[in-house]
């Protein structure tokens, strides 16, 4: 394939490599009917849309959909226009509205022959792409076991149609999951294996349950799902959603009421969305023995970071010093064996080869996204620091061997 290699929006001196790189973390912005095209007719009250307060939202079970400030996505924040927010240099102290640039929906953010010809000009050989508001659904449907499984069959329907699950190497678009009821989602893991899929993902943290306390994405009672996925080889990623933990904000006296693109310190230092989610799912992969008994298993974490891991290795080792007879193999091998990794810009990813090696470590842009980066390539100058063989591994090998030879 011939690749041309977008210009960077920075300067001619923006560090670039002379190889297409391989990009974990692109997403695409969902149509109107991107669930009701596909929904049996018996369920599309569930999900609507409305006018509230003059502005076009979406309705799911009543309650507003809260995770995308805008759903219509037109206009639709530039890539990258949050860059210097989430690197930490708001030095003049701007609100996340006075920074972030707007801009008409563009071709290719919907239509796959258009994100093709983008992939060529980003020098990107192969990207996974990833739902914008759609990981944010599952957490208001939780009380309807039924209705969920609908929905996000309906979803996926979508998704394969407009995208397709795996047509080619150049775009991987994993159908979403939910483990709420057990036997919907080994049929729907049947189903998206058998049109192709070569990945599924889900949101990190806690299954919903409306029985009860939520469980472990790895008790036993879903090991039909994982089997199904370490068998066919599929990654699983594991991406940034709506995990249900910003109510233990009010706990400390922080609104758990959506402010749009507002922030308070507290809930910046807690990363409620973010950090603790994916530190708490991965320590119950391993601590509840998920690897153990599907040796074969694959999972990518996806814009959730990297920052949360150095802590999470510290404490699996003080665990198995501690209680050695309660582990199969060290917690830690374990995780580095079945992990991969793709941090935020801003992490320390020098720090990330140290604790799980470089040949477990992706590029994520999160392009279009405004808080990822204005073009893919822009990440070299942060992956650098790995040096050459390395920078490699992260920005090529690495995603190839997992979804890009078949």
């Amino acid at each position: 394939m011939s690749v041309q290699t977008e210009s960077a929006p920075t300067s001619e001196t923006t560090p670039d490599v002379d190889y297409p790189i391989y990009d974990a973390d692109q997403h695409y912005y969902e149509p109107a009917d991107c669930i009701s095209r596909h929904l049996d007719p018996k369920y599309r009250g569930i999900v609507r849309w409305a006018d509230i307060d003059g502005r076009k939202t979406v309705l799911i079970n009543g309650r507003q959909l809260t995770v995308v400030p805008n759903p219509t996505y037109d206009p639709v924040a530039a890539p990258g226009s949050l860059e210097t927010y989430f690197r930490s240099e708001n030095f003049e102290g701007k609100e996340l509205r006075d920074m972030v640039t707007m801009q008409s929906i563009q071709p290719e953010y919907r239509d796959r022959a258009e994100r093709v010809k983008r992939l060529d000009e980003q020098g990107v050989e192969q990207t996974w792409l990833l739902p914008s508001f759609g990981l944010g659904i599952e957490e208001m449907l939780q009380e309807d076991p039924e209705s969920t499984a609908a929905i996000f069959t309906a979803y996926n329907r979508w998704l394969d149609e407009d995208w397709g699950y795996a047509r080619d190497n150049r775009i991987i678009a994993p159908p979403m999951i939910t483990l709420i009821d057990v036997a919907s989602a080994e049929a729907e893991v049947d189903r998206v294996l058998a049109l192709g899929a070569r990945m599924v993902i889900l949101k990190a943290g806690p299954v919903a349950n409306p029985y009860g306390q939520p469980p472990s994405p790895a008790d036993p009672r879903f090991d039909g799902v994982w089997a199904r996925l370490a068998e066919a080889g599929a990654v699983v990623v594991i991406h940034a959603g709506d995990a249900g933990y910003t109510k233990f904000l009010s706990d400390w006296g922080e609104s758990t009421r959506y402010t749009g693109l507002k922030s308070s310190p507290l809930t910046e230092v807690l990363s409620l969305g973010v950090e603790r989610p994916i530190f708490d799912m991965m320590a119950a992969m391993v601590c509840h023995g998920l690897f153990d008994r599907h040796p074969a298993l694959k999972v990518a974490t996806v814009e959730l970071g990297s920052a949360w891991l150095p802590d999470l290795h510290r404490r699996l080792k003080a665990a198995y010093g501690k209680t050695p007879q309660l582990f199969k193999r060290d917690p830690i091998e374990s995780l580095r064996e079945h992990v991969w990794i793709a941090p935020f810009y801003e992490d320390k990813i020098s720090t990330l080869r140290e604790v799980q090696g470089a040949d477990r470590i992706l590029l994520g842009s999160d392009w279009p996204h405004p808080e990822g980066l204005p073009t893919p390539r822009s990440a070299v100058a942060d992956y650098e620091c790995l040096g050459a063989e390395d920078m490699r591994k992260a920005l090529h090998e690495n995603q190839k061997a997992l979804t890009g030879t078949r």
